[in-house]
């Protein structure tokens, strides 16, 4: 009987390691980057849920403040931001250069590269969903390899 009960523990125990440590993987962080060329490590990656309450149209809906900032420090000839979700997601950075909503480009899935001149952007995920909880987990890259 004792036996029966140490492997029960055991396999109690180890199920709320799993419990615990999976949900903790996907938490959104909405990390907020500091780059400019030849940053390490390449992709520089965030996570967030998507959507919010702000219909903003085109882009989808949208959180009333961004869900992460890029500071570019020094000029990139070449920024690819990328996201990486379960769903119809969108990708809206505004910054110095203006207001860029991407939708689609890869399946789903938004895209935005090119030059990306010093300064602050503003990104946003959304999806056409509409929840204020978010919609769908996603990882957002930042790459310079094309």
């Amino acid at each position: 009987m004792m036996r029966i009960i140490t492997t029960l523990a055991r396999g109690c125990a180890l199920s709320a390691i799993v419990a615990v440590a999976l949900p903790l993987a996907a938490e959104a962080q909405y990390e907020n980057f500091y780059l400019s060329p030849g940053f390490t490590p390449d992709p520089a990656v965030g996570t967030g849920m998507s959507g919010g309450t702000v219909n903003t149209g085109d882009c989808g809906y949208i959180d009333t403040t961004p869900d992460h900032v890029l500071t570019v420090t020094k000029p990139f000839q070449y920024l690819k931001a990328y996201v990486d979700a379960p769903g119809d997601v969108t990708l809206l950075v505004t910054g110095p250069d203006g207001r860029f909503c991407r939708d689609d480009e890869v399946g789903l899935l938004p895209q935005l590269w090119g030059t990306w001149p010093a300064g602050t952007y503003q990104i946003w995920i959304g999806d056409f969903v509409g929840s204020g909880s978010g919609t769908y987990p996603y990882s957002l890259y930042l790459t310079e390899i094309e």
